[in-house]
Order: structure tokens, then sequence, then C-alpha cells
């Protein structure tokens, strides 16, 4: 019984690819500039332009008439505190069998040497619960297509783009029932051993009112049923059922964001002087998703159902800045999302039952991001470093973001090697380094620390 809610727990946070921490970084799964440690402001790469600056557009090579990538696809998985070990060690453990069988055996023969056997595997198996609680891991999925057409005079790409992350954290909230439960038994054993000599249905007075004690004490009555209808065979059985019991929950949330948009870019000036402007206007939505499994009735799908999702819409532009110096320099500079908006989570209360008015249970800002880079292109490398100028906000409890992005490429004619870093300067702890490769129209790139992994890949033609 303990096992059938605690499996629902941990298969909810598994299936929901858990973590409570949510951020809205400047980012994209694109793979070269993902290789790259993350830097694309500065980088004259078409495909790369509607996420990263549109006033790439105009300052490309010369020789590039037509981008296209489809699909652009990466995933990314963030363990913090170690969750997926945490639960490895737990189910090697086997705590929940073990005290359903001490429960069972109980049951079947009332003695002191079962009673203990329970009060000893629910003190085991709460200490094990300890260490899967508040440990997020969270998942990100993302795919994306563009096409473009870049040039020095006037350049547009259209792209479409979903970038989704969710995650949840075990709530554990059951400790003092599980520690009352031993107390209880510890009391059930001592009218056991002391009043009723080792055996309930001993026909002595003190177990007559050992039981009776028993049988009217309202916290026994939460976890044993004491029973003296036969007065010569009177029991004691154990009615715990975390089916109704326990309390403990995997809070899950998650963000979707979709996007589709037409970046536009506009070259001024001429040879040195010349510059890129660029600007994308793009229709957004938004989907937020605010869930608390609890162990009795909750399972993770319901997470995506309309009682726990809000849904928004509407309009947003970017706009950025690119130059082109002598011997292969650039600069770039760019204002993402410059409309700032509030978008609230949603839920149905606590209990409620099903298509009730939802009430707001947090709020997520979507506030301008602004970044510059630098990049130098050679016939054979690339070199690019990109700052984040402003710290993003997070969705749930993660800490803020703000990146400093530095790679490199080798041009080996048909193979591209790729290397980077990108050091989170709120969070070190999110800092990654990531190695890529590109292979004719095939990239693919794996970055990663001890605690993140994420890969992504694109198939793309630039002609």
């Amino acid at each position: 019984m303990v096992q059938k809610s605690w499996k629902i727990i941990v298969t909810s946070a598994l299936l929901a690819g858990s973590c409570t921490a949510l951020a809205l970084p400047f980012n994209s799964f694109d793979p070269r500039s993902m290789a790259m440690g993350g830097a694309g402001v500065a980088v004259g790469d078409a495909k790369m332009a509607p996420f990263f600056n549109p006033a790439l557009l105009t300052v490309t090579s010369e020789k590039d008439d037509f981008s296209l990538a489809l699909p652009i696809i990466g995933v990314r998985a963030y363990d913090p505190k170690k969750f997926v070990t945490s639960l490895d060690d737990f189910q090697k453990g086997n705590y929940v069998n073990n005290l359903d069988s001490s429960i069972t055996a109980y049951n079947a023969a009332q003695t002191s040497a079962n009673l203990s056997a329970v009060s000893s595997n629910i003190s085991t198996l709460s200490t094990q619960f300890t260490t899967l609680s508040d440990k997020p891991i969270q998942g990100e999925l993302g795919a994306a297509m563009v096409i473009g057409v870049p040039s020095k005079s006037f350049g547009g790409a259209f792209y479409a783009n979903g970038w989704g992350a969710v995650g949840g954290v075990i709530k554990y909230r059951d400790n003092q029932l599980l520690q009352d439960f031993v107390n209880v038994s510890t009391q059930v054993a001592n009218t056991l051993n002391v009043d009723c000599a080792g055996s309930f249905t001993t026909p002595t007075v003190q177990c007559a009112n050992g039981l009776t004690a028993l049988q009217n004490d309202p916290v026994v009555a939460s976890y044993f049923q004491v029973n003296t209808t036969n007065p010569a065979s009177p029991t004691v059985t154990s009615t715990f059922n975390s089916n109704t019991n326990l309390q403990s929950s995997v809070d899950i949330r998650g963000v979707v964001l979709s996007e589709v948009g037409l970046a536009l870019s506009r070259e001024f000036g001429t040879d040195t002087n010349a510059w890129g402007l660029g600007i994308t206007p793009k229709i957004m939505r938004v989907t937020l998703m605010d869930y608390s499994a609890d162990v009795n009735s909750g399972k993770a799908k319901n997470a995506s159902n309309s009682d726990y999702t809000a849904k928004y819409s509407g309009a947003n532009f970017d706009l950025g800045l690119a130059k082109n110096y002598g011997n292969g320099w650039r600069t770039g500079f760019v204002i993402k999302n410059v409309i700032p908006h509030n978008y609230d989570f949603k839920r149905i209360a606590s209990g409620a039952p099903a298509g009730s008015a939802q009430i707001t249970s947090g709020t997520i800002k979507l506030k301008p991001q602004a970044r510059i880079g630098a990049s130098r292109t050679t016939n054979w490398s690339t070199l690019a470093m990109d700052l984040d100028l402003t710290a993003n906000d997070p969705a749930g409890l993660e800490n803020k973001s703000q990146y400093l992005a530095f790679g490199g490429e080798l041009d080996l004619w048909l193979i591209q090697l790729r290397l980077g870093y990108r050091a989170n300067l709120k969070d070190s702890a999110r800092n990654v380094t990531s190695v890529g490769l590109g292979l004719g129209p095939v990239d693919v790139t794996v970055a990663g620390s001890s605690n993140e992994v994420g890969v992504a890949a694109s198939l793309g033609f630039t002609f």
C-alpha cells in the first residue's frame, strides 16, 4: 500500500522531467551557437539571426544568398542535487517492500518481534524519503526552423520556434505522520509486552485494561484497529494506508513559449562605416502549467488539463544592431522581447472539483533581454563572445541567469570543429562546457557539466 502511493510520486517526478525551477534565459538550441558556449549576437550566420540578432542578415558573407535550417532540435536536462542518483539508491534499498512485508507479517502474527520490525522499517523509510525531498530536476525541449534570404542591402528570414521546460520536485510532508506511527507502534508494543505478557490473547485484567486504553486513544485509532468483540481472541491490527494517510506531493511547473516571426535587416553606410539594423516582429504564445500531484489521486498527465494551465498570446519584437570592421571583426547588440509582459500561473484550489474557478499561483515576468557580442572571423576560424547586459528572472525557484558565453570554430573545409564555455554570472552551478561538430549540412552539439547535459542538432543549407 505504501509502495503504490510512492510509486505515483516517483513516477510523476520522472514523467515531469522534474523541477520547480524554470528559468527564461537568453539561449537557443541552435547547435552552432550552443557549441560555442551560446555566443551568437555577432556571428555572421543567417540561420542564427532570428534567434540572436536580426541585423546579422546584412552582415553575413557576400556569397550567402539563401539559408535553410529544418529542423533544429535540442534537449537539456538539469539535476543539481543528484535526484537521479538518490532515486536509484532508494530503489535499491527496497524500503517500501520491506515495510509492506513487515505490516503484513505483523497483522498475520501479532508478536513483539513483528511489531518491532514494522517500527524499524517505518523509521528507515521516513529517513530514506528525505533523501528524495526538495531535489529539483529540470527538462527542456526545443524545436525550430528558419528560411532566410540574407543580403547586404536588405535581408529577411521567416522562422518558427518552440521552447518548453517542465519540472517538479518531491515535497516530503509525512515525516511527522510517520514518526507518530512509530510512537504509536511503541505504545502498542508496550501494551503487548508489559500488560499482555507478549500476547493480546492473555486473559488478564491488566491486558484487558491495556487494550481498552488503546481502543480509546484517538491517535492510536489513526494507525491501529483494536477489536475486542471476542474477548478470548482480541486483535490490534495495523490500518495504516498510504492511499489515505500520506500527504506528500510532486509539485510540477512548466512553461511553453512558441514564436512565429519575420526577421528583417537593412544595411546603412558603406565600406568600413557600414552597419546593420534589424527588427523581428513576432507573434508569441505562452502556456503556463502549475500542478501539485498528491499521492492519493495525482497523475502527471493531469498537469496539462485546463484546470492547471493558463494560455496567453500577443505580439512582441526584437531589435538588433551589427557592424563589420576590418580584418574580420564584428560587433553586435540586441534587445529581445522589447515589450515587457507579466503572465500568471493558474490552478484550481487544492481539493476543489474539476472545472472550478482558477486562482493565481504565481507570476512570470518576460522582460526585455539585452546582450552584446563580438566576433572575429578568418578563412579558417571564428571566435565569438557574448555577454548578457540584463539578469533574466526565473519562472520558478531557480536562481537568475546572466550569461557570459565564448567559444570558437575551426573550419577544416568539410568539417567544422567547435568548442565553447557558458558561465552563469548569477549561478555558477549552471556553468557548462560545450563541443560540437559540423559535417556538411549537419551540425551536432553536446554541452554539459557534472549536473547538466544538453544535446542539439540541425540540418541546414546555406548557398
